[in-house]
């Protein structure tokens, strides 16, 4: 990810001060449309048990043996090792599962149907303010995010920034809703999430001193971007999301 530096002291002037933004009124009116996954890991595939075979014979010899180095261009690896060979009788292995019977083939969609029409203009209606989002995340010690926002449409646009979010929180859902403060009117969107953990940065100087996130709430710090811009929107709802719905 491209890392967009300013002036630390420039960064300092874009965060409210320790203990601000917990009694501030969020700005956007968030809600999460879906359940939340509760990150169970999948179950591990059981290892099968290696193959029995009957030794025949055995023959073990010292070889001289050459291998690539660690990384590209390292000079080779070179020494000695005991190389044993078998030879076994043939072994008898179990008769392997018959594939599954294909799936049947959907049927065609008939896009003549006025029943289909019907639907696909539902569809159409109910998804009209409908819009994608994509959230880039490097989050460094699961107490800091670097961050990415870039929307689509009309109105695409970019906006780079900090954050004293966990951005690993936002993978358990994919998307949200927004109602607008003065009409009432409901817009969804759906999140593209993209995540990378890494160690704490090896340029701290350059990040911002953020409030702890337990006593002070969500903050973010620009590094680029357009205010008022639709990137910038998303930046502001995911941070009143978190908190109007932190702990869920």
């Amino acid at each position: 990810m491209k890392v967009f530096t300013i002036p630390l002291a420039l960064l300092c002037l874009l965060l409210p001060a320790a203990g601000q933004d917990k009694a501030q009124v969020s700005k956007w009116d968030v809600e999460i449309l879906e359940a939340i996954s509760d990150d169970i890991p999948l179950k591990s595939m059981a290892i099968p048990e290696p193959g029995k075979f009957k030794v025949i014979s055995s023959r073990t010899a010292m070889m001289d043996v050459v291998g690539e180095g660690a990384l590209p261009g390292n000079a080779p690896v070179k020494g000695r090792a005991n190389v044993t060979v078998q030879m076994v009788e043939e072994p008898i292995f179990s008769a392997p599962s018959a594939p599954s019977a294909p799936s049947a083939p959907l049927p065609a969609l008939k896009v003549d149907d006025p029943a289909v029409i019907a639907r696909l203009a539902e569809l159409q209606e109910a998804h009209e303010d409908t819009a994608l989002v994509f959230i880039s995340a490097t989050v460094y010690d699961h107490k800091l995010s670097l961050l990415k926002i870039h929307s689509i449409g009309d109105d695409a646009s970019e906006v780079s920034a900090w954050s004293n979010l966990d951005l690993n929180h936002f993978g358990g859902f994919s998307g949200y809703r927004v109602k607008d403060a003065v009409d009432g009117k409901l817009y969804d969107y759906g999140m593209l999430l993209g995540l990378g953990n890494e160690a704490a940065p090896a340029f701290p100087n350059k990040i911002p001193k953020f409030p702890d996130l337990e006593k002070s709430g969500p903050v973010f710090a620009v590094l680029d971007g357009k205010a008022g811009s639709s990137a910038m929107d998303v930046l502001e709802q995911i941070h009143d999301l978190y908190r109007n719905d932190g702990k869920r």
